[in-house]
């Protein structure tokens, strides 16, 4: 004997049912025209499709396509749920379309849980009847219906062969009973639509059914009769005739040899297991149910919080990315990771490093990270008064200011990434030729000789002060970007570039060959062509100057449709992003693939990278960016020899500083000294281990001695038409605006390896709640800004610290799962705790 029933009610107008069934070893055979998605929770029955047999075990799923004989098989007692889709009613256009799902047959259940995520979903979103899901329920029918075309289509089977033109002759016999089965049908009618002889087609349907056509039609008018019978309270007869059995006695007499009671028996009974299994309330059915409910096993599909509740909101998110991950070894060697991202810190100019604030700043940032070197601009920039001329044209130097800055970095563990810039203004070629707000003279030196002197009389002090083997660990380079375009930093001849290179390469080497000596700063983007770089690169090659290393910027905007040196720090109306979120890892694959090809193994330092050049996007305070810097840093790790993000703070000099304390600036600090996301999110990698155990889509595995981290971004790339400048819908309170289809992303990793015990597990939360100063002040109203709302809002903006102690199994496996925000970071620290004795 067996029983179905609906485990929840779907809105009558979907073509899907989700039914529950429950056998003592055998359902018959039946041909639907519904897709069968059967998940086993108990028991192992064995599929019968058509031909094919497959036993699965409890947690498989497995899917039979519309129009196929299915079976279920079994010695011993076995429940299964089973989603019945009618995939022709979604889209006309795969009905002819076959579908592949057999998890007993994968080697790993990865693939799956998508579908299984997905079904889970159904069933929750569909705990309380009420037609008001069916928009949810529909939704979450085409992305089950997109996870099976993207990846689970039947591969062809070949050309046209005999057996095929029966199959599609009996599909549209199949198809024509199942419109019109309500009418009762006899097989004279059909075979006449078909064109067929009455006998014909009875010899053909037992042939190719495996049952008589009474039998099947019997029992096509049976299954749609236990629908109605067991969801409405409509009276017998009227069930009976609605399903096309014109005298109620016969539907009485086929449904008792079927069932083995009286249909108004069978509906008191299946009303007394549905209350049994849903308790008190329908609510039971998705909230952590019973280990003897049905539902038990699908709910391991459903994202949980930390406290074991299902969370209430993910119901507003039914579209959430799930991401599951193969068993990852602790144990394996991994690949050594080298933490390149700490090489390089950054800060705007050298002025800044003289005022308290940015200290302050930058001595909490080096605590908490810890790096080799700090890159900035202006060195020689007349706000750090180092040359004069006297009247009679001979140089002063004077280099106070500049000691107090490096006297500064070097107590708190910090070397300069000394970049030669720029021209003091009674050097300069062209007096005029400045850049930013507190301005930069950019143009060349009207004199070699007296710029590479000023280099000389710098590298000698420093020696003098610091010391020569101090010295030689710094890293020297001539200016910023002189590939951008004589009316941003450039020259206007190349010729003229190359000359000063050289005459600067020189002037370092002359105080030791020892010394490490760069290529200037250049922007590279994977758009933009290298010419540039590649022409540099000849040259210095030619000269007998190859650089010692090479130093690039790199920014997110599209300069593809403007030359670059249009780019400006300003205001970012019409400044546009790249489309394409993976153009980061396109730009450093391609360089890495450039040198390669040239024969060079020079270390590559990255000493600016971000989002944009504007100090004035709205997102640079959201939680996007801290989401940005996680994926791109993630994805490229240790791939370059140094990601110096740009910059510190929003104090910085390049634009008039604005009182607005949410601006849009660049820093990992706001002007008045709060952190934003993103620099919690950079905090959080100096935890990483030294090997590198997996990496994947939203995810980045380390581990150190025994303990393991887990990085994990929930990561959605911006719309195309906010890339492409226009604002539209965002304003200055709503920043989220260009991400309208992020959903919340499910997550689960299998570790494996684990020494047996009690783990402390640890996650710190970086999303719009926990960590994110901008939206703390939405939360408060978005009030004027005075001091007391900046000490509230610098203590209460910190990431979320979750506490649990885990339990790795005597197999040494342990699951961590987790539900992520929209643009949310979430680190995970394991780690071993001792056994109580």
């Amino acid at each position: 004997m067996y029983s179905e029933s609906e485990l929840v009610v779907l809105p009558r107008a979907l073509p899907a049912r989700v039914m529950f069934v429950e056998s003592d070893g055998m359902v018959p055979p039946s041909r639907r025209d519904e897709s069968q998605l059967i998940f086993v929770v108990h028991g192992r029955p064995t599929v019968v499709d058509d031909e094919d047999e497959v036993t699965l075990e409890p947690d498989d799923v497995y899917l039979a396509n519309a129009r196929r004989l299915v079976a279920l098989e079994s010695d011993d007692p076995f429940q299964v749920i089973v989603l019945r889709l009618d995939v022709r009613r979604l889209d006309e256009s795969l009905d002819e379309v076959e579908f592949r799902v057999n998890s007993a047959a994968a080697s790993h259940r990865r693939a799956f849980r998508p579908l299984l995520h997905l079904l889970a979903l159904i069933v929750k979103a569909n705990a309380t009847e009420d037609e008001q899901n069916r928009f949810k329920t529909l939704a979450l029918l085409y992305a089950l219906l997109d996870e099976l075309t993207r990846g689970f289509i039947a591969d062809p089977a070949g050309g046209t062969t005999a057996s095929d033109k029966h199959r599609s002759r009996m599909r549209r016999l199949l198809r024509y009973i199942d419109e019109h089965y309500a009418e009762a049908l006899t097989l004279n009618q059909v075979a006449a639509h078909e064109h067929l002889s009455a006998p014909y087609l009875s010899a053909f349907f037992k042939e190719n059914v495996g049952m008589t056509f009474s039998a099947y039609y019997n029992a096509l008018r049976l299954d749609r009769a236990v629908d109605d019978l067991v969801t409405t309270d409509e009276s017998v007869e009227t069930v009976a005739r609605r399903n096309g059995f014109r005298d109620p006695r016969a539907f009485v007499k086929v449904f008792k040899e079927r069932f083995g009671v009286l249909p108004s028996q069978y509906r008191r009974d299946e009303l007394e297991k549905k209350e049994g299994r849903d308790g008190q309330s329908r609510r039971s059915t998705t909230a952590r149910p019973a280990p003897d409910s049905p539902l038990g096993l699908l709910a391991k599909y459903l994202p949980e919080e930390s406290d074991g509740h299902v969370t209430a909101a993910f119901d507003a998110d039914p579209l959430a990315k799930v991401v599951a991950v193969d068993a990852i070894d602790v144990t394996a060697d991994g690949r050594a990771l080298h933490h390149a991202y700490r090489k390089v810190t950054t800060v705007g100019r050298a002025k800044e490093l003289l005022y308290q604030e940015v200290r302050d700043m930058l001595s909490e940032w080096q605590a908490d990270v810890g790096f080799e070197y700090i890159k900035f601009h202006g060195l020689f920039a007349d706000d750090m008064h180092v040359y004069r001329e006297d009247r009679d044209g001979r140089p002063v130097y004077s280099f106070v200011l500049l000691d107090k800055v490096l006297d500064f970095l070097l107590s708190i563990g910090l070397r300069p990434f000394v970049e030669l810039s720029f021209t003091p203004q009674e050097m300069a070629s062209i007096a005029d030729r400045t850049v930013f707000s507190a301005p930069f003279n950019v143009s060349p030196p009207v004199s070699l000789e007296g710029w590479t002197a000023l280099v000389e009389e710098f590298v000698r002090h420093a020696i003098d002060r610091y010391g020569h083997a101090e010295v030689s660990r710094w890293l020297f380079s001539p200016w910023n970007e002189p590939d951008t375009g004589s009316t941003l930093f450039g020259f206007d001849d190349d010729a003229l570039f190359y000359d000063f290179y050289d005459a600067t390469y020189d002037a370092v080497k002359r105080s030791g060959t020892d010394l490490a000596f760069g290529s200037p700063a250049m922007l590279v983007s994977y758009a933009q062509d290298k010419d540039w770089l590649l022409a540099f690169l000849d040259h210095a090659e030619a000269a007998g100057r190859a650089p010692d290393f090479l130093t690039v910027h790199f920014y997110d905007n599209d300069f593809s449709r403007a030359r670059l040196d249009e780019h400006s720090p300003g205001e970012p109306a019409g400044l546009r992003l790249n489309k394409d979120q993976d153009t980061f890892h396109k730009t450093v694959r391609q360089l890495r693939m450039l040198l390669q090809e040239r024969g060079m193994a020079t270390p590559v330092y990255m000493t600016e990278w971000n989002l944009t050049v504007s100090h004035r996007d709205l997102l640079n305070d959201t939680t996007f960016k801290s989401c940005y810097l996680a994926k791109n840093l993630l994805e490229n790790y240790d791939d370059l020899d140094s990601f110096g993000y740009w910059m510190l703070t929003d104090l910085v000099e390049e634009l008039q500083p604005s009182d607005d304390m949410f601006h849009g600036g660049l820093g990992l600090y706001t002007y008045n000294g709060v952190k934003k996301p993103h620099y919690y999110v950079l905090a959080a990698l100096r935890r990483a281990g030294d090997r590198l155990l997996a990496s994947g889509e939203g995810h980045f595995v380390t581990a150190s001695d025994h303990a393991v981290q887990i990085y994990l971004y929930n990561y959605e790339h911006f719309s195309h038409l906010f890339a492409s400048g226009e604002r539209y819908d965002m304003t200055y309170l709503e920043r989220y605006a260009p991400f309208s289809e992020v959903g919340r992303m499910d997550v689960s990793l299998e570790l494996t390896g684990l020494a047996p015990g009690t783990y402390r597990q640890r996650e710190e939360v970086i999303n719009a709640d926990h960590g994110s100063a901008f939206d703390t002040w939405l939360r408060m109203g978005a009030p004027s800004i005075d001091p007391p709302e900046v000490d509230y809002i610098r203590q209460v903006s910190v990431p979320q610290m979750i506490v649990n102690d885990v339990e790795a199994g005597v197999d040494g496996t342990l699951t961590v799962s987790a539900v992520l925000e929209p643009l949310e970071v979430r680190v995970i620290e394991l780690v071993p705790r001792r056994r109580a004795s």
